[in-house]
């Protein structure tokens, strides 16, 4: 492939969320009180851009995922994760950042 097809990939982290009922985002965790990072990366096709970690995005499953990290990822190593759908304008509050971001480091 030559590099002009090529495009920037970016491996993110993050975690599941849904809306509470006051309209906000929370970490969505399993029965045992637990949630689990898992990773996606842009495709090709995905819609939007990634401005911080906090927003929220939509994988191809419409998952709600909260970004908690990104990283470059080489171009070649790009088929070992997941594309994702979107980037939403939305994002959690910093209370809901710092809780995900304190799993992460676990």
């Amino acid at each position: 492939m030559s590099k002009k097809n090529q495009y920037d990939v970016l491996k993110l982290y993050g975690l599941p969320v849904e809306m509470d009922n006051s309209g906000k985002y929370q970490i969505k965790f399993d029965n045992e009180g637990s949630a689990k990072i898992h990773t996606w990366r842009i495709g090709k096709h995905t819609k939007g851009k990634f401005t911080h970690p906090g927003q929220l995005m939509l994988t191809e499953n419409n998952l709600t995922v909260l970004i908690l990290k990104a990283e470059a990822m080489a171009f070649k190593d790009r088929h070992s994760e997941t594309p994702m759908q979107r980037f939403l304008t939305v994002e959690v509050t910093s209370d809901t950042l710092k809780q995900g971001q304190a799993l992460m480091e676990k």
